[in-house]
C-alpha cells in the first residue's frame, strides 16, 4: 500500500471532499411518508453514501484517508458523528460500524477501479493488428488497461462495502457487549433495521457515481 504522504494532489482534494460528504451525509436524514405501505415512517441517513461516492469516484486511497480524517475529527471531539463526538465514542455500540467504513471504503474503491484484461467482445469482429476500442461503458488508463465503470460493477462494489461495514460492526458488538438479549437487540437495531436504507443509499450512490464518471470522462 502506498504511504499517505504519497497521495497525489488530486487524491488529497478527494480526501477533503470525502470528509465533507460523509459529514453532510451524517446530518441528512430521509423518511418515507407515513402512509406508504411497508416502508411508511422508515428513516435513514446518507452517511454511508458519502463514503461510497468518494470510493467510486476517487479510489481506495483517498476514500480510506477521508474516513481516517472523519474518525479522527469525531474522536477529537468535533461533533461529526450521529450522536456527537469525543473519545468516549469508542464505547458506543455504533462505533464498530464507523470502523467498518475503513475496510468498506478500501474494498469499494478497489473494486470500482479494478483493472480488467481487454478481451474482445464475441459479437465484434477483430482485425489483425488493430487494438480493440473500449466499449461505451469502459474507459482506458494511461497504461492501456481497461477499468469497468458500469452500473453493475459500481453497484457490486458499493454493496460489498455495505456488507463489510455490517460485518465489522457486528464483530465489534460481539467483542464489546455482553452476550445476552441486549446484544441481539443491538444487532437488530443497527444492522437489520438500517440495512434497507443503506442498500437504497448504495444504489443511488452507484448511479450518481456512474453519471459523474461519465461526465468527468473517466
Amino acid at each position: 500500500m502506498r504511504s499517505v504522504l504519497l497521495l497525489t494532489p488530486l487524491e488529497w482534494l478527494w480526501t477533503a471532499i470525502g470528509v465533507i460528504l460523509t459529514i453532510l451525509g451524517t446530518l441528512i436524514h430521509l423518511s418515507f411518508p407515513a402512509e406508504m405501505p411497508w416502508l411508511g415512517g422508515y428513516s435513514f441517513s446518507l452517511q454511508m453514501g458519502g463514503m461510497l461516492l468518494t470510493a467510486c469516484l476517487a479510489g481506495p486511497m483517498a476514500a480510506v484517508c477521508a474516513q481516517i480524517v472523519y474518525l479522527g475529527l469525531g474522536l477529537a471531539g468535533v461533533q461529526v458523528f450521529a450522536q456527537g463526538g469525543g473519545w468516549q465514542y469508542l464505547y458506543q455500540p455504533t462505533f464498530g460500524y464507523l470502523l467498518g467504513f475503513l475496510p468498506g471504503a478500501w474494498v469499494c474503491g478497489t473494486l470500482a477501479f479494478r483493472k480488467r484484461d481487454p478481451k474482445p467482445h464475441p459479437s465484434r469482429r477483430e482485425y489483425q493488428g488493430r487494438p480493440r476500442l473500449p466499449a461505451p461503458s469502459e474507459t482506458t488508463l494511461g497504461n492501456g488497461s481497461i477499468v469497468p465503470v458500469g452500473l453493475r460493477e459500481l453497484g457490486a462494489a458499493s454493496l460489498a462495502a455495505v456488507a463489510l461495514v455490517h460485518v465489522t460492526g457486528i464483530i465489534y458488538l460481539l467483542g464489546t457487549q455482553a452476550w445476552d438479549q441486549q446484544l441481539l437487540e443491538l444487532i437488530r437495531l443497527y444492522s437489520l433495521y438500517t440495512l434497507p436504507g443503506q442498500v437504497i443509499v448504495a444504489s443511488f450512490a452507484s448511479l450518481l457515481a456512474l453519471l459523474l464518471r461519465r461526465l468527468l470522462l473517466f
